[in-house]
């Protein structure tokens, strides 16, 4: 097995990013999904809005705490980082409270602009940052292949918005993998279960538009299964990829070998 791919998001709902080589530190990707962006009742854009800010391609560069935003008409526009804008805490989808702060700059403004409505951009302060349940998720290959069976055409990994892609033929080998320790790169991860989905892998990952009724074929053939640990009791949804949590941080690459251990 192999690293095929590797995804990240500096600012949470929009453009997923591939990078040739990322970070993991205890928490996850280093950066990933540091930043949100909250509508005007101070809470996440919620998932089915997604596609509205998927065409959004924002870079952040942490040497100098700077963001950069690509307009879909090619437009950029650079501006800070820091949270030094009002402080809140906000209700992930009753998973837990983040604390956050708003970034100053040209931001509102422009997303505002661009979306029709008041968005901000904040910086997420908490622990795990803006991640939803465990700090990475991944996928293989092989299940890629499965669903493209299904679907009747391929789908792209991006629907997925997944940390890591592994080159593995097996369909759906990593539902197998809940508990076990895999090594990618210099990292350690322990696997856990299936990732529930909801309506964002229907969405064109670079215009967002609803072109693929994912979902429906999960429907047909992937099992419904809930969150982890006893979060959100009665929510269930079909699993596809699967959780994973830091138990060593390290360097990862594409192209890089994982292992699964005894």
């Amino acid at each position: 097995m192999h690293v095929a791919s590797i995804g990240r998001v500096y600012v949470k709902a929009t453009r997923f990013l591939h990078p040739g080589s990322v970070t993991i530190d205890a928490d996850g990707i280093r950066h990933d999904r540091a930043f949100a962006l909250v509508e005007a009742d101070d809470k996440f854009v919620n998932s089915d809005q997604h596609r509205t800010f998927l065409p959004l391609t924002f870079d952040y560069d942490a040497t100098i705490d700077r963001l950069t935003l690509e307009l879909p008409d090619g437009h950029r526009i650079e501006g800070p980082a820091a949270p030094t804008g009002r402080r809140f805490a906000v209700d992930h989808f009753g998973l837990r409270l983040i604390d956050v702060a708003e970034v100053d700059g040209p931001w509102r403004d422009v997303l505002s602009e661009f979306a029709g409505r008041p968005i901000g951009l904040v910086r997420c302060l908490s622990e795990g940052r803006a991640i939803d349940v465990f700090p990475i998720t991944l996928l293989t290959t092989g299940s890629l292949a499965r669903l493209a069976r299904e679907f009747g055409s391929a789908v792209d990994a991006p629907r997925f918005r997944a940390g890591f892609v592994i080159e593995h033929p097996d369909e759906h080998v990593e539902d197998g993998w809940d508990g076990r320790s895999l090594v990618i790169g210099d990292a350690v991860l322990r696997v856990r279960t299936s990732v529930p989905r909801c309506a964002i892998p229907g969405f064109n990952p670079t215009t967002g538009e609803r072109d693929k009724d994912v979902m429906k074929s999960l429907l047909r053939y992937r099992d419904k299964v809930g969150l982890p640990d006893g979060m959100l009791p009665g929510f269930a949804t079909p699993g596809f990829a699967s959780y994973a949590e830091v138990l060593r941080p390290g360097k990862v690459n594409v192209g890089d070998g994982v292992e699964l251990m005894p």
